[in-house]
């Protein structure tokens, strides 16, 4: 009777802790995944340039990741982890140079919500570089004009508001207008870029 009271007993905590175990895993999981379903991206800024290369090979640099310190001069400093393969879901650090004096450096952990290979791009966060944080998404869009030209466009969304202005200071309202307002300098670098690499080949 007592071994199978012991067994009866010691199968239903072994069912119990495999249970737990997948739950918890489920919870994390959805715990890590970045949601922009109820958040209010009320302000943005965009660009389109045209760059002379086939979009397979337009959208394969950029998602790229860990090109980016060499696309985005300046503005990029690192991205980790390293030998990134970006997918739906990935998520990956961007370690951001300040655009202006008085902001300290800062890095942004960006979810890619959006992945249609040499279509579209999608990745959110939130910035890190104000006392307020502030949610941001950008959306790169890629599409073919003939077999050699390619119309990329950028757009970076935030959700600005009331609560961001009057608690941020000067030059962190001023940093959140130079990064709305850089998107044709920011797709410059990648068409600069991707040009001058075809060019070396």
């Amino acid at each position: 009777m007592n071994k199978i009271l012991i067994t009866s007993m010691l199968s239903t905590l072994l069912f119990s802790t495999a249970s737990y175990s997948k739950t918890h895993d489920q919870n994390l999981k959805n715990n890590n995944a970045y949601s922009t379903e109820n958040l209010n991206y009320s302000a943005s800024g965009s660009a389109e340039v045209k760059i002379q290369r086939p979009v397979d090979e337009v959208f394969r640099i950029l998602t790229d990741v860990n090109q980016w310190p060499k696309i985005n001069q300046g503005v990029t400093q690192a991205i980790e982890p390293k030998n990134l393969k970006v997918g739906k879901n990935t998520i990956f650090k961007e370690s951001i140079a300040s655009p202006i004096p008085g902001i300290e450096n800062w890095t942004n952990e960006w979810h890619v919500i959006e992945f249609e290979k040499n279509k579209k791009f999608v990745i959110a966060g939130v910035e890190q570089f104000a006392q307020v944080p502030i949610h941001s998404k950008i959306t790169y869009e890629f599409e073919r004009i003939d077999t050699k030209t390619t119309e990329f466009e950028r757009t970076i969304e935030v959700t600005l508001d009331e609560k961001f202005i009057q608690g941020s200071t000067k030059g962190e309202v001023e940093a959140l207008y130079r990064f709305l307002g850089s998107q044709w300098e920011m797709a410059n670098h990648l068409k600069r870029y991707i040009e001058t690499q075809a060019l070396q080949k």
